[in-house]
């Protein structure tokens, strides 16, 4: 099991960030919960998903009076409403392959920049066809942490999404606490999955 405070950076700017747990079992997440008391107009937004269950949200502040909403990935084929998001700081991705990654496949908008697995919840909810993670040029050597992703991924997953990294391999999430197996992370509504990835072979 994972729990872990994400996007610190974020908190002390009094931006968004999320407290993410998460359940593994011989490397696959059974459950993910993401809070992130940032996000949303009603005092924070509550992402979870247990495997083969669906993905939901619920408001944080009225949580013991409000219902669960089951949330799914954007399906609709206008690319001209499509989102990407990105993380706030250029060491922590490829801002500029990701622009010209995203622009590659037709997104116009401008990127939303946001700290912490925030960024699965758009996803998952259909905010955002995509979110990038790809390696910064000097560090391409870096591997992510399992804790930064596991809780994110199950939850886009369940919303029928998909995510992998830039090869197309699934996140190794039972080998170390490092995804050494793993290069960037690539986290999409499914359909626009392939798209991406040959994408980035150009």
């Amino acid at each position: 099991m994972f729990f872990s405070s994400d996007g610190t950076k974020g908190f002390i700017r009094r931006d968004q960030y999320a407290i993410a747990l998460a359940l593994i079992v011989d490397g696959d997440v059974k459950v993910g919960v993401l809070a992130c008391p940032a996000y949303g107009t009603d005092g924070g937004t509550l992402f979870y998903a247990q495997r083969g269950k669906g993905a939901y949200e619920q408001s944080i502040k009225s949580f013991d009076s409000s219902l669960p909403t089951r949330i799914y990935a954007i399906s609709s084929e206008k690319k001209a409403d499509y989102r990407f998001a990105e993380s706030v700081e250029g060491e922590h991705g490829n801002h500029e392959q990701q622009n010209a990654l995203a622009q590659r496949i037709g997104i116009q908008q401008a990127p939303i920049r946001m700290d912490s697995q925030v960024k699965y919840g758009l996803v998952a909810s259909g905010q955002a066809v995509l979110y990038l993670r790809l390696p910064n040029a000097q560090k391409q050597s870096y591997r992510e942490n399992i804790w930064d992703h596991a809780a994110g991924a199950i939850i886009v997953e369940e919303a029928g999404g998909k995510v992998s990294d830039m090869d197309g391999k699934p996140l190794n999430l039972s080998a170390n606490e490092k995804m050494l197996d793993n290069r960037g992370v690539i986290v999409s509504n499914g359909s626009i999955h392939e798209l991406v990835l040959d994408s980035l072979k150009v």
